[in-house]
């Protein structure tokens, strides 16, 4: 019974905790014309980038000048971030990364696959 309770209340603080960082989805990713877009909707965030393997997972190289890779535009009050892109066809693997810190799935896209850490990330296939 206290176990039960236990992972409860560790599911419940989980969401509360990424609440702060999600209010709902928008269309995302959107592919038109080679470019595509990516929106994530995270009002509470102040800085919002787009990770991905074709961009080194918004790794950056401080000492180079590459700080916050993948950057993406707070676009309205609302909190909708965006970003557009030119991105050949291929299979393309995302994610956003929030406040620097805070790993989040986009809410948009539900092709979720494993990536080589034993977390999930999101799949674009652009035919």
């Amino acid at each position: 019974m206290i176990g039960r309770f236990a992972i409860l209340l560790i599911l419940f603080f989980t969401a509360v905790s990424c609440g702060g960082f999600l209010d709902e989805a928008v269309e995302s990713p959107v592919a038109e014309g080679g470019k595509v877009t990516f929106r994530l909707k995270s009002p509470s965030a102040r800085t919002v980038q787009l990770a991905a393997d074709f961009n080194n997972w918004a790794l950056g190289d401080a000492e180079s000048g590459e700080v916050l890779v993948g950057l993406m535009e707070r676009l309205k009050e609302d909190g909708t971030w965006e970003i557009t892109l030119h991105l050949k066809p291929g299979r393309y693997r995302y994610r956003f990364l929030v406040n620097e810190s805070t790993w989040v799935l986009d809410p948009g896209n539900p092709r979720v696959v494993d990536d080589i850490e034993g977390g999930k990330v999101n799949l674009l296939i652009i035919p």
